[in-house]
Protein backbone atom coordinates (compact mmCIF):
# COMPACT_ATOMS: atom_id res chain seq x y z
CA UNK A 1 0.00 0.00 0.00
CA UNK A 2 1.08 3.24 -1.09
CA UNK A 3 1.51 6.15 1.65
CA UNK A 4 -0.95 9.09 1.51
CA UNK A 5 0.69 11.56 0.73
CA UNK A 6 1.52 14.84 3.19
CA UNK A 7 0.34 18.10 2.61
CA UNK A 8 3.17 20.77 2.89
CA UNK A 9 2.60 23.40 5.89
CA UNK A 10 4.18 26.74 5.80
CA UNK A 11 5.64 27.99 9.33
CA UNK A 12 2.42 29.68 11.54
CA UNK A 13 -0.43 27.83 8.72
CA UNK A 14 -2.85 25.65 9.94
CA UNK A 15 -4.63 23.78 7.44
CA UNK A 16 -8.49 22.81 7.26
CA UNK A 17 -11.04 24.41 9.32
CA UNK A 18 -8.95 25.81 12.19
CA UNK A 19 -7.49 28.09 9.60
CA UNK A 20 -10.73 29.60 9.42
CA UNK A 21 -11.42 29.62 12.93
CA UNK A 22 -8.74 30.89 14.27
CA UNK A 23 -8.64 34.89 12.65
CA UNK A 24 -12.11 34.97 14.35
CA UNK A 25 -11.87 34.03 17.70
CA UNK A 26 -8.27 36.25 17.74
CA UNK A 27 -11.12 39.47 16.30
CA UNK A 28 -13.79 38.59 18.69
CA UNK A 29 -10.82 38.17 21.63
CA UNK A 30 -9.20 41.61 20.53
CA UNK A 31 -13.33 43.04 20.75
CA UNK A 32 -14.12 42.30 23.93
CA UNK A 33 -15.22 44.76 26.38
CA UNK A 34 -16.10 43.94 30.14
CA UNK A 35 -19.22 45.98 31.45
CA UNK A 36 -16.64 47.05 34.33
CA UNK A 37 -14.22 48.15 31.61
CA UNK A 38 -17.14 49.62 29.84
CA UNK A 39 -18.56 51.65 33.22
CA UNK A 40 -15.27 52.34 34.59
CA UNK A 41 -14.27 54.50 31.29
CA UNK A 42 -17.66 55.90 31.31
CA UNK A 43 -17.46 57.17 34.59
CA UNK A 44 -13.63 58.51 34.18
CA UNK A 45 -14.93 60.74 31.00
CA UNK A 46 -17.67 61.92 33.22
CA UNK A 47 -15.47 62.60 36.37
CA UNK A 48 -12.68 64.64 33.97
CA UNK A 49 -15.60 67.28 32.84
CA UNK A 50 -17.31 67.26 36.63
CA UNK A 51 -13.24 68.20 37.50
CA UNK A 52 -12.85 70.71 34.77
CA UNK A 53 -15.52 72.49 35.03
CA UNK A 54 -15.60 72.55 38.96
CA UNK A 55 -12.61 74.25 38.82
CA UNK A 56 -13.53 76.94 36.65
CA UNK A 57 -16.45 77.69 39.40
CA UNK A 58 -13.96 77.82 41.92
CA UNK A 59 -11.85 80.43 39.78
CA UNK A 60 -14.81 82.30 39.55
CA UNK A 61 -15.76 82.94 43.10
CA UNK A 62 -12.74 83.85 43.61
CA UNK A 63 -13.03 86.29 40.71
CA UNK A 64 -15.96 87.71 42.24
CA UNK A 65 -14.75 88.54 45.49
CA UNK A 66 -11.25 90.36 43.99
CA UNK A 67 -14.24 92.58 42.03
CA UNK A 68 -16.07 93.60 45.01
CA UNK A 69 -12.11 94.34 46.81
CA UNK A 70 -11.45 96.59 44.17
CA UNK A 71 -14.83 98.42 43.88
CA UNK A 72 -14.51 98.91 47.31
CA UNK A 73 -11.03 100.39 46.87
CA UNK A 74 -12.47 102.80 44.48
CA UNK A 75 -14.83 103.58 46.59
CA UNK A 76 -12.63 104.86 49.55
CA UNK A 77 -9.50 105.87 47.24
CA UNK A 78 -9.92 109.40 48.37
CA UNK A 79 -10.80 108.93 51.75
CA UNK A 80 -8.81 108.99 55.17
CA UNK A 81 -8.59 104.59 54.55
CA UNK A 82 -5.67 104.67 52.99
CA UNK A 83 -5.51 101.25 50.54
CA UNK A 84 -3.29 99.55 49.28
CA UNK A 85 -3.45 97.41 46.28
CA UNK A 86 -0.95 94.85 47.16
CA UNK A 87 -2.88 93.55 49.61
CA UNK A 88 -6.56 92.53 47.91
CA UNK A 89 -7.65 90.23 50.34
CA UNK A 90 -8.91 86.69 48.51
CA UNK A 91 -11.53 84.53 48.89
CA UNK A 92 -9.79 81.56 48.73
CA UNK A 93 -5.78 82.37 48.69
CA UNK A 94 -3.32 80.63 46.04
CA UNK A 95 -2.90 77.92 48.50
CA UNK A 96 -6.28 77.17 49.57
CA UNK A 97 -7.16 76.99 46.03
CA UNK A 98 -4.67 74.80 44.88
CA UNK A 99 -5.64 72.29 47.80
CA UNK A 100 -8.93 72.25 46.41
CA UNK A 101 -7.78 71.88 42.28
CA UNK A 102 -5.51 68.94 44.02
CA UNK A 103 -8.48 67.15 45.51
CA UNK A 104 -10.44 67.47 42.38
CA UNK A 105 -7.35 66.16 40.42
CA UNK A 106 -7.20 63.26 42.90
CA UNK A 107 -10.74 62.11 42.20
CA UNK A 108 -10.28 62.63 38.03
CA UNK A 109 -6.85 60.78 38.12
CA UNK A 110 -8.30 58.05 40.68
CA UNK A 111 -11.16 57.50 37.64
CA UNK A 112 -8.39 57.48 35.04
CA UNK A 113 -6.79 54.71 36.96
CA UNK A 114 -9.88 52.72 37.39
CA UNK A 115 -10.90 53.07 33.57
CA UNK A 116 -7.10 51.78 32.82
CA UNK A 117 -6.56 49.12 34.76
CA UNK A 118 -10.08 47.74 33.76
CA UNK A 119 -8.93 47.69 30.00
CA UNK A 120 -5.28 47.26 30.03
CA UNK A 121 -3.79 50.18 30.28
CA UNK A 122 -2.15 50.04 33.66
CA UNK A 123 0.98 51.95 33.48
CA UNK A 124 -0.40 55.19 31.45
CA UNK A 125 -1.10 57.31 34.58
CA UNK A 126 1.56 55.74 36.90
CA UNK A 127 4.24 58.66 37.39
CA UNK A 128 0.82 61.18 37.65
CA UNK A 129 -1.07 58.79 39.86
CA UNK A 130 2.04 58.71 42.56
CA UNK A 131 2.65 62.72 41.87
CA UNK A 132 -0.47 63.65 43.05
CA UNK A 133 -0.97 60.70 45.43
CA UNK A 134 2.37 62.06 47.59
CA UNK A 135 0.38 65.84 47.29
CA UNK A 136 -2.66 64.27 48.76
CA UNK A 137 -1.06 62.68 51.70
CA UNK A 138 0.39 65.65 52.33
CA UNK A 139 -2.88 67.44 52.33
CA UNK A 140 -3.96 64.46 54.74
CA UNK A 141 -1.66 65.94 57.68
CA UNK A 142 -2.52 69.42 56.73
CA UNK A 143 -6.20 69.27 56.88
CA UNK A 144 -6.19 67.26 60.43
CA UNK A 145 -7.97 69.07 63.30
CA UNK A 146 -4.73 68.48 65.21
CA UNK A 147 -2.60 70.33 62.54
CA UNK A 148 -0.80 73.87 63.80
CA UNK A 149 -1.17 75.45 60.43
CA UNK A 150 -3.80 77.60 59.14
CA UNK A 151 -6.66 75.51 58.21
CA UNK A 152 -7.17 75.08 54.25
CA UNK A 153 -11.14 74.67 55.07
CA UNK A 154 -13.47 76.66 57.43
CA UNK A 155 -15.07 72.72 58.87
CA UNK A 156 -15.84 70.71 62.23
CA UNK A 157 -13.44 68.68 63.66
CA UNK A 158 -15.73 65.57 62.67
CA UNK A 159 -15.54 67.09 58.81
CA UNK A 160 -11.57 67.44 59.36
CA UNK A 161 -10.78 64.11 60.36
CA UNK A 162 -13.63 62.14 57.83
CA UNK A 163 -11.36 64.07 55.26
CA UNK A 164 -7.91 63.75 56.36
CA UNK A 165 -8.75 59.77 56.41
CA UNK A 166 -9.96 59.93 52.75
CA UNK A 167 -7.22 62.02 51.69
CA UNK A 168 -4.96 59.50 52.72
CA UNK A 169 -6.29 56.58 51.23
CA UNK A 170 -6.67 58.37 48.16
CA UNK A 171 -3.30 59.57 48.22
CA UNK A 172 -2.66 55.93 49.23
CA UNK A 173 -4.11 54.15 46.60
CA UNK A 174 -2.99 56.25 43.78
CA UNK A 175 1.22 55.95 45.17
CA UNK A 176 0.08 51.92 45.33
CA UNK A 177 0.82 49.28 42.95
CA UNK A 178 -2.22 48.89 41.23
CA UNK A 179 -4.03 45.29 39.79
CA UNK A 180 -5.98 44.55 37.46
CA UNK A 181 -7.78 41.94 39.38
CA UNK A 182 -8.62 44.27 42.48
CA UNK A 183 -10.56 46.65 40.88
CA UNK A 184 -13.79 45.85 42.02
CA UNK A 185 -12.03 45.97 46.12
CA UNK A 186 -10.59 49.12 45.24
CA UNK A 187 -14.21 51.02 44.04
CA UNK A 188 -15.99 49.40 47.39
CA UNK A 189 -13.01 50.43 49.94
CA UNK A 190 -12.66 53.57 48.38
CA UNK A 191 -16.67 54.39 48.55
CA UNK A 192 -16.90 55.94 51.85
CA UNK A 193 -13.73 58.00 51.09
CA UNK A 194 -15.22 59.27 47.91
CA UNK A 195 -18.20 60.06 49.52
CA UNK A 196 -16.39 61.89 52.73
CA UNK A 197 -14.00 63.69 49.98
CA UNK A 198 -17.55 64.81 48.76
CA UNK A 199 -19.07 65.79 51.99
CA UNK A 200 -16.05 68.49 52.22
CA UNK A 201 -16.74 70.15 49.05
CA UNK A 202 -20.33 70.44 49.61
CA UNK A 203 -19.40 72.08 53.26
CA UNK A 204 -16.90 74.01 51.70
CA UNK A 205 -19.16 75.24 48.60
CA UNK A 206 -22.13 76.24 51.25
CA UNK A 207 -19.62 78.75 52.66
CA UNK A 208 -18.79 80.22 49.56
CA UNK A 209 -22.24 80.68 48.31
CA UNK A 210 -23.13 82.42 51.30
CA UNK A 211 -19.35 84.75 50.99
CA UNK A 212 -20.81 85.43 47.46
CA UNK A 213 -24.08 86.90 48.13
CA UNK A 214 -22.36 88.88 50.54
CA UNK A 215 -19.61 90.48 48.45
CA UNK A 216 -22.25 90.96 45.52
CA UNK A 217 -24.79 93.04 47.87
CA UNK A 218 -21.34 94.87 48.89
CA UNK A 219 -21.01 95.48 45.35
CA UNK A 220 -24.84 96.79 44.95
CA UNK A 221 -24.10 98.94 48.07
CA UNK A 222 -21.17 100.62 46.74
CA UNK A 223 -23.14 101.47 43.36
CA UNK A 224 -26.07 102.60 45.24
CA UNK A 225 -23.35 105.40 46.79
CA UNK A 226 -21.54 106.09 44.00
CA UNK A 227 -24.90 107.12 42.07
CA UNK A 228 -25.75 109.04 45.06
CA UNK A 229 -22.51 110.81 46.05
CA UNK A 230 -22.42 111.98 42.11
CA UNK A 231 -25.51 113.81 42.12
CA UNK A 232 -25.13 116.72 39.16
CA UNK A 233 -21.68 115.57 38.27
CA UNK A 234 -23.57 112.64 36.16
CA UNK A 235 -25.25 113.58 33.01
CA UNK A 236 -28.68 112.47 32.46
CA UNK A 237 -27.39 109.01 30.52
CA UNK A 238 -24.62 108.40 32.70
CA UNK A 239 -26.45 108.51 35.50
CA UNK A 240 -28.90 105.88 33.37
CA UNK A 241 -26.19 103.57 32.71
CA UNK A 242 -24.76 103.52 36.29
CA UNK A 243 -28.70 102.95 38.16
CA UNK A 244 -28.45 99.94 35.00
CA UNK A 245 -25.76 98.46 36.41
CA UNK A 246 -27.90 98.26 40.09
CA UNK A 247 -30.20 95.32 37.85
CA UNK A 248 -27.13 93.80 36.46
CA UNK A 249 -25.03 92.94 39.87
CA UNK A 250 -28.86 91.49 41.35
CA UNK A 251 -28.34 89.79 38.03
CA UNK A 252 -25.10 88.52 38.56
CA UNK A 253 -25.31 87.39 42.20
CA UNK A 254 -27.87 84.95 41.35
CA UNK A 255 -26.20 83.28 38.23
CA UNK A 256 -23.51 83.52 40.70
CA UNK A 257 -25.60 81.28 42.89
CA UNK A 258 -26.73 79.47 40.46
CA UNK A 259 -23.27 77.99 39.46
CA UNK A 260 -22.35 77.24 42.91
CA UNK A 261 -25.48 75.41 43.94
CA UNK A 262 -24.87 73.64 40.70
CA UNK A 263 -21.63 72.93 41.47
CA UNK A 264 -22.85 71.09 44.99
CA UNK A 265 -24.95 69.08 42.56
CA UNK A 266 -22.29 67.99 40.88
CA UNK A 267 -20.31 66.82 43.29
CA UNK A 268 -22.80 64.93 44.93
CA UNK A 269 -24.08 63.44 41.46
CA UNK A 270 -20.42 62.23 41.47
CA UNK A 271 -20.77 60.59 44.70
CA UNK A 272 -23.41 58.98 44.22
CA UNK A 273 -22.14 57.71 40.92
CA UNK A 274 -19.21 56.30 42.43
CA UNK A 275 -21.54 54.48 44.85
CA UNK A 276 -23.50 52.79 41.85
CA UNK A 277 -20.07 51.88 40.41
CA UNK A 278 -19.19 50.26 43.49
CA UNK A 279 -22.45 48.42 43.71
CA UNK A 280 -22.31 47.37 39.75
CA UNK A 281 -18.39 46.12 40.59
CA UNK A 282 -19.92 43.39 43.18
CA UNK A 283 -23.27 42.65 41.82
CA UNK A 284 -23.11 43.67 38.03
CA UNK A 285 -26.41 45.75 38.77
CA UNK A 286 -25.65 48.23 35.72
CA UNK A 287 -29.20 49.51 35.28
CA UNK A 288 -29.04 52.22 38.45
CA UNK A 289 -25.37 52.59 37.30
CA UNK A 290 -26.00 53.71 33.52
CA UNK A 291 -28.24 56.00 34.90
CA UNK A 292 -26.43 57.74 37.59
CA UNK A 293 -23.56 58.06 34.66
CA UNK A 294 -25.81 59.87 32.36
CA UNK A 295 -27.37 62.18 35.49
CA UNK A 296 -23.68 62.96 35.97
CA UNK A 297 -22.41 63.77 32.57
CA UNK A 298 -26.02 65.43 32.50
CA UNK A 299 -24.85 67.86 35.65
CA UNK A 300 -21.59 68.51 34.56
CA UNK A 301 -23.14 69.86 31.18
CA UNK A 302 -25.45 71.71 33.40
CA UNK A 303 -22.20 73.31 35.32
CA UNK A 304 -20.45 74.01 32.21
CA UNK A 305 -23.29 76.15 31.37
CA UNK A 306 -23.68 78.18 34.37
CA UNK A 307 -20.16 78.89 34.18
CA UNK A 308 -19.85 79.48 30.51
CA UNK A 309 -22.72 82.07 31.14
CA UNK A 310 -21.05 84.27 33.98
CA UNK A 311 -19.80 87.72 32.76
CA UNK A 312 -15.71 87.98 32.74
CA UNK A 313 -16.10 91.23 35.02
CA UNK A 314 -18.75 92.30 37.64
CA UNK A 315 -18.21 96.60 36.81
Amino acid sequence: MSAKPTIPVRPGHFPGPISLVLPLLLSFAGCATSPLAKHTAEFATATNAVVDDSENAYRAAVRLHDDEQLSAAVQKYDTNQPWDPHNIKHLIDARGLDARADILDGLKTYAQTLADLTSGQSDSLDTTAKSIGATLQQMSAAVNPDATATPIFSITPGEANAASTALKALGDYLISNKVKSAVPKVIHDMDPNIEALSNLLDSDITILRRQSGNDYEQLLMQQDTFIRKSGAELSPIERRAEIKKLGQIILRKEATDDMLHQLQLTIKSLAETHHALAVAAQSKDNASLSERIAELKATADRLSHFYNSLPTTTT
